[in-house]
């Protein structure tokens, strides 16, 4: 098994590397690596269903989409990734991917259990949530380990206003999180320390340094792939979305339908001074994300309720 201590912090090159070491090496890996600020949204998911977009945009915490199903997670330094890529068939043996996990937290002595199908749990609390993907007999197993993660951020960029937003994408489900410098005294770059020792010792692996083409296929992954918005957002199911707001100018009740992150049907009510089908038609077509609708509102009006108005009415 090949040893990677990533040090990228770049979310997108981050999941961008793991497509590449998964689909274009034949040896089997484990790597760590951790993430600046972000969410990694699920395979599956619909990015907008799951976070606080207008907290998500004003803060630029890239959203990106992994590879793997299960549901979104806030990354930040204070958290630590792992990931097992190995040659087998089949996928979801949790309890042997995240047993030198557990057994290096014993090794600190903390007791820490497998919960549900998926989730490490510490005095009944995640420390650690895990997903897989399979494919042609190559199996990829990652997990987050919260060390000292700014919880009040993961609560705040995780929290869709669910009565805005109707979607047939795979929900999150939320658990109990803890830290675990708060009942161990190690900071993410002493748990990180720690724990790879602990795995060149106990899994003595062989210790890979990325060459330049790795970096290159990576790269390109990450150009044309995981920073556009076709992946993190147009992958996203249908889903539907309402918004209500009332200004001086007066209510404002919006309508849409979005195809693979796109509006494809837009529909605008209110007892403003103006009429709303042209702009409902200029919609069309458009990427529902606030750069893209910015755009396409400015020097747009509804009678006196404004463009910046207008914008809120659509996120």
């Amino acid at each position: 098994m090949l040893y990677i201590d990533n040090r990228e912090t770049d979310p997108r090159r981050n999941l961008a590397l793991e497509e590449y070491l998964f689909f274009h090496k034949t040896e089997e890996i484990f790597m760590l690596w951790q993430n600046s600020p972000s969410i990694i949204i699920g395979k599956s998911q619909n990015a907008m269903a799951e976070i606080d977009y207008t907290f998500v945009t004003e803060k630029h915490i890239p959203v990106v989409r992994r590879l793997s199903g299960g549901g979104a997670v806030y990354h930040d330094l204070g958290n630590l990734n792992f990931t097992y890529i190995v040659n087998r068939n089949g996928f979801g043996d949790y309890v042997g991917f995240t047993k030198t996990l557990r057994d290096f937290l014993a090794s600190q002595g903390l007791s820490a259990e497998v919960s549900g199908r998926n989730d490490v749990l510490v005095d009944g609390r995640k420390i650690s949530g895990n997903a897989q993907y399979f494919h042609h007999g190559r199996l990829l197993h990652h997990g987050t380990i919260l060390i000292g993660a700014d919880l009040s951020i993961l609560g705040a960029t995780l929290r869709p206003d669910t009565q805005k937003i109707q979607s047939k994408g795979v929900k999150s489900v939320q658990s109990r999180v803890i830290n675990l410098s708060t009942i161990l005294p190690m900071d993410a770059k002493t748990f990180r320390r720690a724990f790879g020792s602990y795995i060149l010792e106990t899994e003595k692996p062989d210790v890979y340094t990325l060459s330049e083409k790795d970096l290159a296929e990576t790269e390109k992954l990450y150009s044309e792939k995981y920073s556009t918005f076709a992946w993190n957002f147009g992958y996203s199911p249908k889903y539907s979305f309402h918004t209500k707001n009332r200004f001086p100018g007066g209510g404002v009740e919006v309508f849409l339908d979005i195809r693979d992150g796109v509006i494809f049907d837009a529909k605008i009510y209110g007892d403003f001074l103006a009429d709303a089908a042209p702009l409902a038609k200029k919609l069309c077509g458009v990427h529902h994300a606030a750069d893209s609708l910015r755009k396409v509102l400015q020097g747009e009006t509804l009678g006196t309720i404004d463009e910046d108005e207008l914008l809120r009415c659509f996120l």
